[in-house]
């Protein structure tokens, strides 16, 4: 069975801009993406991939309630993108957003949910 989502859920391309940095303070830097609002995107977190200079590299995504950035951590990839054109595309929802007492538990949250985005990721592209 292809279990290859060829339609992606949402799908973004812009310029990467410079965020607060948070999530390199965490252990995991992300490429921000300005999303307008009538872009359609729900919050949350998902699998997807990231595309630039015409290769893709698999990325967990992130849209967060209320903020116009997608922000993007692209799986063992360590390039500088500011100012590049990135196109980022969701295939999986891994799970809503939502608010952790403290920075360990989100920190856990998020190598959690790495885990899963490359799980994901690597079971797409060995269907491709």
């Amino acid at each position: 069975m292809d279990n290859r989502r060829d339609t992606p859920l949402f799908a973004l391309t812009g310029t990467v801009a410079a965020g607060d940095k948070k999530a390199s303070a965490l252990g995991y830097p992300t490429a921000n993406l300005p999303c307008p609002a009538g872009a359609g995107i729900p919050p949350g977190i998902y699998a997807g991939e990231a595309v630039w200079r015409a290769v893709s590299y698999p990325a967990a995504l992130y849209k967060e309630e209320g903020k116009d950035v997608l922000e993007a951590h692209l799986l063992d990839f360590s390039e500088n993108l500011y100012g590049e054109t990135l196109t980022l595309r969701a295939r999986h929802k891994v799970r809503d957003g939502k608010k952790f007492p403290d920075e360990a538990s989100l920190i856990a949250a998020i190598a959690d949910d790495i885990a899963t985005v490359r799980k994901l990721c690597s079971r797409e592209s060995s269907v491709q």
